[in-house]
């Protein structure tokens, strides 16, 4: 006789990165204080060789020591694949899985997947990602300045000059809430794709009814909280020139932010 495995059910927070998402995955860690929580970050390991994606060895070098160290602090163990294992040996119905991970990276058995995001209008992202990067470089030491490149674009060249360095070495940058959300390939409806596959999902400027929406479904009141916000902005506010080139740049993730928010 065949016995059924029943499913655990998990709360999988995928946090796109310069949406809101360390407070978004803070508001769930506080509102489960029983639960336990696991958290992986392999989207730049997964993306690092990305198709178009012309990372120098350097950095790759630079990622895969990060990488390593990460899951060795974490999880004692060195390949995303028996991260993936552990985490499935330990995890209980209720807890949570956050992290920097794409939909398609997720390696969960028997498990009924909640999964969870907020995203960002993608003007407002690539400003704050331009901000962030910008301090960034400014607290390496000289070696690491000398050698990241997208950190040495942001703080050397104006925001259209590090748009079109993306555009031309990391341009899956371009569509970062899709390849997160949606997964490496296109689909014919976003909402149709969002709906049947996340718990919950919403926008960063009406998060107000992205807890109310998930009050509504759990009857878990989240609390909103602020927390790694980048001080020391170096730019406020965006030109009718530079939203243009953002228009161009980031076409599918504009369309994406644009059905979800109008959805809500």
């Amino acid at each position: 006789m065949i016995e059924l495995v029943k499913k655990k059910d998990l709360y999988v927070v995928i946090r796109v990165p310069k949406c809101g998402s360390s407070s978004l995955s803070r508001m769930f860690i506080n509102a489960f204080p029983k639960s336990n929580h696991f958290s992986v970050y392999s989207a730049v390991y997964d993306l690092m060789n990305e198709d178009r994606n012309k990372i120098s060895s350097i950095e790759k070098f630079r990622i895969l020591k990060n990488t390593y160290k990460r899951n060795l602090k974490n999880y004692n163990r060195l390949s995303f694949k028996s991260v993936w294992e552990k985490i499935n040996k330990s995890v209980m119905s209720d807890d949570i899985v956050h992290g920097h991970f794409t939909i398609d990276s997720i390696k969960l058995k028997n498990a009924n997947k909640r999964l969870i995001t907020l995203i960002r209008n993608p003007y407002e992202r690539i400003l704050s990602d331009y901000n962030y990067s910008r301090n960034s470089y400014s607290n390496k030491n000289f070696s690491l300045k000398k050698f990241n490149k997208r950190l040495y674009a942001s703080k050397n060249y104006s925001l259209e000059g590090y748009i079109s360095y993306l555009k031309e070495n990391e341009p899956m940058m371009s569509r970062q809430l899709s390849r997160y959300l949606i997964g490496k390939e296109t689909v014919s409806d976003n909402l149709k794709f969002m709906n049947e596959h996340y718990f919950a999902y919403g926008v960063l400027d009406k998060i107000d009814i992205f807890i109310e929406n998930f009050y509504k479904k759990t009857n878990v009141r989240l609390r909103n909280q602020k927390v790694n916000i980048t001080k020391n902005k170096m730019k406020v506010s965006l030109s009718e020139s530079e939203k243009l080139v953002i228009s161009k740049f980031c076409e599918e993730d504009i369309e994406l932010y644009n059905q979800i928010k109008q959805s809500i």
